[in-house]
């Protein structure tokens, strides 16, 4: 487990994550710092060690009088202020799908954790619903009320708070694969459902990772048996279902290496994800070098020993669900060829951004594409790109354009028809000393 460092007023170094490893610990000093914290200025709060032009960011410790327990909480309205990798980051729901939900399928509970109400059972013996159309609503356009969380949206979530939704310069080189699954598997450790902490499931494939192919065989043969496992990477190859047979889906790295792992997934749940996802679906009918850019896979399976024969004592995986999810070779994710353009020139151009991800939002549901974070826009300048012109389309582009000019000014967000112009527009300019 990671370890996130908190400075107490009195200059303290507190550990976060004490609450799991150490709770009489974390509570004794909270317990001790909870007036002193009251009574300080702003600036010599508690507070954690993102950076932030204004200086720290204060974290109130709070007291819950039912139990008579303590714990840190971000101050109001400044969770989108922090690093998208704090657990005290808290995105503006208004600038990405998360508006999309019904109140109560994402929560953000104590000290940054995310708790989630999924649409798939995670006990084996719980059969699973089908999925649920959303709700309309007023609001926003295109705004939808959706009752669970899919594993699209759980696969933006873990995505989103591992950081990888946000780009810096000084990420270059490092975004690697294994790197960003690693990033994903420590910030499950921060997301629960149903009593249970993400991580627990979570199993990670990819390339020269022997850490990850031990994990599966222990987390295989620990919670297997009782429970229904996530696994995570970047899909090498899906092969179509034949007359009896389903399909196979094989993660890069899964073979020869020490993962020992088959994957099937059900004829159903394969024409299900190719449907959910035409671009991903697209660029899987190719040779994997021939993709213009990879294919994240969230799997929710279950897990069984081959008992018999050749494979014996291998894992046999079986798809219940899945999602993907087109990322650029940085691993930021993209909606289509012309977001992945746009993305691959921002990194080319040292630019800091972030991508807002759709989770399970309608799909008229109006937010940005990218939020550049560099330039004089304190709250950041939106960037939309436009790739199409039928009727349709146009009506949602003027849709967009009227939001946009209404809430950041017809001077305040950039765009690009990508339909009509091959060339985008100059990006806006940077502003020295913003997260660059």
């Amino acid at each position: 487990m990671t370890e996130t460092l908190i400075i107490l007023p009195d200059r303290e170094r507190f550990i976060l994550e004490w609450r799991q490893t150490d709770p009489a610990r974390w509570e004794r000093r909270l317990r001790a710092s909870y007036d002193l914290n009251q009574r300080v200025p702003r600036a010599e709060k508690a507070h954690c060690l993102c950076q932030h032009p204004d200086g720290p960011l204060a974290l109130e410790i709070r007291h819950r009088r039912e139990s008579d327990s303590f714990h840190l909480a971000v101050w109001k309205n400044e969770g989108s202020l922090h690093e998208s990798t704090c657990p005290f980051y808290k995105p503006n729901p208004e600038t990405s799908g998360r508006a999309g939900y019904m109140m109560g399928v994402l929560r953000e509970g104590l000290d940054g954790e995310a708790v989630v109400s999924l649409d798939v059972a995670l006990r084996r013996t719980t059969p699973q619903a089908p999925l649920e159309d959303p709700l309309p609503a007023e609001g926003r356009p295109g705004r939808s009320r959706q009752r669970v969380m899919t594993l699209l949206g759980l696969l933006h979530l873990l995505w989103e708070r591992a950081g990888l939704a946000t780009w810096y310069p000084a990420f270059s080189g490092y975004r690697t694969p294994g790197v960003s699954l690693g990033r994903v598997l420590a910030a499950a450790e921060h997301v629960r459902t149903r009593q249970q902490t993400l991580a627990d499931l979570l199993c990670p494939v990819a390339q020269r990772h022997p850490g990850f192919a031990r994990r599966l065989q222990v987390v295989a043969d620990h919670f297997g048996p009782s429970r229904r496992l996530f696994l995570l990477g970047i899909v090498d190859r899906l092969q179509p279902p034949a007359a009896r047979v389903d399909a196979t889906l094989v993660l890069q790295g899964q073979r020869g290496a020490s993962y020992d792992l088959f994957t099937t997934v059900p004829k159903a749940e394969y024409a299900r994800l190719l449907h959910s996802a035409p671009w991903a679906a697209k660029l899987l009918g190719q040779e994997p070098a021939e993709r213009a850019a990879p294919v994240v896979a969230l799997l929710c399976v279950t897990v069984d020993r081959i008992k018999d024969g050749k494979w014996a004592g291998y894992i046999a995986a079986k798809v219940i669900r899945g999602a993907f999810m087109v990322v650029s070779p940085d691993m930021i994710p993209a909606d289509s060829r012309h977001e992945l353009t746009v993305a691959e020139a921002l990194v080319e151009a040292e630019r800091s951004f972030e991508k807002p991800l759709r989770f399970d939002a309608d799909q008229n549901l109006v937010f940005p594409d990218f939020v550049l974070t560099d330039t004089a826009a304190r709250e950041g300048y939106p960037m939309e790109v436009f790739g199409r012109t039928d009727e349709d389309y146009e009506t949602r582009r003027a849709e967009k354009a009227d939001y946009y000019n209404a809430v950041f000014g017809s001077q305040g967000w950039w765009s690009w028809n990508a339909a009509s112009d091959p060339t985008w527009p100059p990006f806006p300019a940077t502003q020295r000393g913003r997260k660059r």
